[in-house]
């Protein structure tokens, strides 16, 4: 299991999500020469916030969420993300964080077949690397107690 099915108690809540250069990030629904993002850009926005709308599950098991960024003047303000942990195991959004979630972030609601079908229309943006949590105090101390 991934997340534990009290999960479900986020939906409405924001959680926060710290983007890691990870194994890049890049911009979706644009020819190969615009998929290419500086991450440098994305690692100066910082933290942002999702207002969770809903969560979803993969082979039976909880695994990732839809939620909308609500975070004024950050560049992904308004846009819808799915997320999802990368790595399996036991994991919570305040002590037991998981190290590695992967996002795709889009101007429409994502839709959710068996797994989250990629945006196409931009802007949108696929990181593969970040960490959610209820809070940047609880990734803070996730990420001191790792070094």
């Amino acid at each position: 299991m991934s997340l534990p099915r009290s999960s479900r108690d986020y939906v409405g809540q924001f959680l926060c999500f710290q983007p890691f250069y990870g194994w890049g990030w890049h911009r979706l629904g644009v020819s190969d020469d615009e998929r290419f993002i500086d991450y440098a850009e994305i690692d100066a926005a910082g933290v942002f916030h999702i207002r969770v709308q809903r969560f979803f599950d993969f082979q039976g098991e909880p695994r990732g969420l839809v939620g909308r960024v609500e975070q004024a003047g950050h560049p992904f303000d308004g846009l819808w993300a799915a997320t999802w942990t990368m790595i399996v195991g036991e994991f919570d959004f305040v002590e037991k964080l998981c190290p590695r979630w992967d996002i795709e972030l889009g101007p429409t609601e994502p839709r959710v077949d068996d797994w989250p079908v990629p945006p196409d229309t931009p802007p949108a943006y696929a990181g593969h690397g970040g960490t959610l949590a209820v809070s940047q105090t609880a990734i803070t101390r996730f990420l001191e107690k790792m070094m």
